[in-house]
């Protein structure tokens, strides 16, 4: 390490910068000695070039290494982005997002500024922005912004990019509590990707657990069992997804779980156990059940979670701020109906202290680090009257609201179906974008 090194001969300075490098980005070094001794080095490594006492191919090494740094510097990867966001408002650097209006209005950060590109070189625009707080440049893939970054740096702003965009920024996840009772052992977590507005959940119990709406980062959910000293023992979808690839089938193959799905949503695969209306898996010695309720709408396939009798995990049917869109099976109209009967037959039939769980939320949500997304049965009827209305005026508004479809939904309906596999480049790239879940009320 750096930190414990003497005085290096200036052949062995690309070789000790990039060994640093590869250990950790230098600007997350929380040990002021090691940074330290790592930008002395650095600083050797410059003067070296500078006074052409490295040539040939560790010249080429050189450069190689001191532009990696000067990325690092001046760029922020989005995990050291959520930990700032994480921070009390006052504390949180300004992220200025250069996209169109449009293209921001569809896809944002919760709390950015947006200054268009084309606005933002306007002579005056600049100064409308403090130099005291620390900027964070966003915009779809990071390529962009890193150049804003730099011009706002050369007018003596502290400004970063947003590394990767928010393309990376999809990939960010995080977990909070929803329920945890210490005497029974029973957890529930939700697990949320910021950037994709996706939410999936792990049902703990006695050190087993189950985990509905998986996204295909498998890794993360290995992560919190282990750390939580958990065994996956069931997983589970709430429907077909269409604006996210699903994690579920790998994680339950992976981990010897049992893998359940309804077959009305038309599969290409059979390695699995259909769930029928009233089917209950249950956890540990069976004091945690969950159970499946049927709740057509958004898909023929779409099924609830009711959890304990008190939480009801309703994928795409139900949101805190919409309803489900019932276009995806290209019948509008007869999917609406599904849906209007769901909610009248099954959903609002529950108490109305049951808490309503989803698997999406949309960029109208405002989420808080540290609560779930969730809203009680009861606030949801308060909050949306549509739920309520008759059949007419409920189809009439849910046919008028129905968004624009989300982007590569065919080609990643094809992927959840089992029709194609990709590798995860090509995944990523088909996911990128919000998701277009919930129709508005």
């Amino acid at each position: 390490m750096v930190g414990k090194a003497g005085i290096f001969e200036l052949t062995n300075c690309v070789a000790i910068v990039q060994e640093v490098l590869s250990e950790s980005d230098p600007s997350c070094y929380q040990d002021p000695r090691i940074l330290a001794n790592f930008m002395n080095e650095t600083q050797t490594l410059r003067k070296s070039l500078k006074n052409g006492k490295i040539r040939n191919e560790k010249y080429h090494q050189a450069t190689s290494v001191l532009s990696k740094i000067d990325e690092n510097r001046t760029a922020m990867s989005p995990i050291e982005l959520k930990l700032r966001l994480a921070r009390p408002i006052s504390d949180r650097p300004i992220i200025l997002d250069i996209q169109e209006p449009q293209e921001y209005r569809d896809w944002r950060i919760q709390g950015s500024l947006n200054i268009p590109l084309n606005v933002l070189h306007l002579p005056q625009s600049p100064s409308s922005l403090p130099k005291d707080k620390e900027i964070i440049t966003v915009c779809a893939h990071g390529v962009k912004s890193s150049e804003v970054a730099k011009f706002l740096r050369s007018k003596g702003y502290n400004a970063r990019s947003l590394a990767g965009g928010l393309a990376a920024w999809n990939n960010i996840y995080d977990t909070v509590p929803v329920a945890a009772d210490d005497v029974t052992d029973f957890k529930l977590l939700q697990i949320r990707r910021l950037g994709k507005g996706c939410a999936s959940y792990i049902a703990a119990y006695q050190g087993q657990c189950a985990i509905i709406d998986p996204s295909m980062h498998i890794e993360e959910y290995e992560a919190i069992a282990q750390s939580e000293g958990l065994r996956i023992v069931h997983v589970m979808d709430t429907h077909q997804q269409a604006d996210h690839v699903s994690g579920a089938r790998a994680l339950a193959r992976d981990n010897g779980a049992r893998f359940y799905l309804n077959p009305l949503d038309g599969f290409r695969y059979a390695d699995f156990t259909p769930l029928k209306d009233g089917y209950t898996v249950t956890l540990g010695d069976g004091g945690v059940t969950i159970e499946a309720m049927h709740t057509p709408g958004h898909t023929k396939g779409s099924t609830s979670f009711l959890v304990q009798d008190r939480y009801i995990l309703t994928g795409d049917t139900l949101f805190v701020e919409g309803v489900g869109r019932p276009d995806l099976g290209n019948n509008a109209r007869e999917y609406a109906l599904d849906l209007y009967d769901t909610y009248q037959e099954r959903l609002l039939k529950l108490s109305e202290n049951v808490i309503v769980l989803p698997a999406h939320f949309s960029q109208s949500v405002y989420i808080e680090f540290l609560k779930a997304v969730s809203a009680t049965i009861g606030e949801i009827r308060k909050r949306m009257p549509i739920v309520d209305a008759d059949r007419e005026e409920f189809l009439k508004q849910v046919l008028a609201k129905i968004p624009s479809k989300p982007p590569n939904h065919l080609e990643i309906l094809r992927i959840n179906r089992g029709e194609v596999r990709y590798g995860p480049t090509r995944l990523s790239a088909l996911e990128e974008g919000p998701n277009r879940c919930a129709i508005p009320t």
